[in-house]
């Protein structure tokens, strides 16, 4: 007997996606009425990430967990960062999105792991060995990212002329922003194979 494939956008999935274009909109309008004046190449980002993030969810095939985790920051880093200007208004902002950054990417990072060893854990009963690589691999994934989304801010910067970076200092301190948030998934994953509690998805063993 089949069982009948799960759709992507579930009436849940729908929900936050027309919440989160709802909001994204209310902060631009927000944002033009207090004096903020966005550019609109900068609102125009703030949907194109929601669109990006709808390609990357579809394509990776992401749980609710990590699909609804991932709609609540591109809304703080695009909208309300970018559209809002907290990034300039209030210091920390950047450092904070880029640490959240960081836990979400390892955990895109464990799950693209889970589906490159897919076919091996087959065989697999004893899972630590498995489960510890699954780990590293998420950080290193979260640790790559970080350093390819400040080429991408550098590239943003000289081909359109804006100030996605303020220096040295600014693009190092937002790598170990999100090298650090990285490592704190690493360290609560590790935790939790050595107490027994992380496990193989049983969808991954039939």
């Amino acid at each position: 007997m089949t069982t009948k494939k799960r759709p992507f956008m579930t009436g849940k999935r729908w929900a936050g996606l027309i919440i989160l274009i709802f909001a994204t909109a209310l902060t631009a309008v927000y944002a033009c009425r207090t004096g903020v004046d966005p550019a609109v190449t900068t609102i125009a980002g703030s949907f194109g990430s929601i669109a990006v993030l709808m390609i990357i969810a579809y394509v990776l095939k992401v749980c609710d967990d990590l699909f609804f985790c991932g709609m609540i920051f591109v809304y703080f880093a695009s909208p309300v960062g970018s559209v809002l200007d907290m990034y300039r208004s209030f210091g920390p902002y950047d450092k904070i999105v880029h640490f959240f950054s960081g836990v979400l990417l390892a955990s895109f990072g464990a799950m693209i792991m889970s589906t490159l060893l897919k076919k091996a854990v087959h065989t697999v009963k004893s899972t630590k060995c498995y489960l510890f690589a699954q780990a590293a691999f998420a950080f290193f994934f979260s640790s790559a990212f970080a350093g390819i989304w400040e080429i991408f801010e550098f590239t943003a910067d000289r081909l359109a002329g804006g100030e996605m970076q303020r220096g040295m200092v600014d693009t190092v301190t937002d790598i170990i922003a999100g090298n650090t948030g990285a490592l704190v998934y690493f360290i609560i994953f590790v935790i939790m194979i050595v107490a027994g509690k992380a496990r193989i998805d049983d969808r991954l063993l039939n």
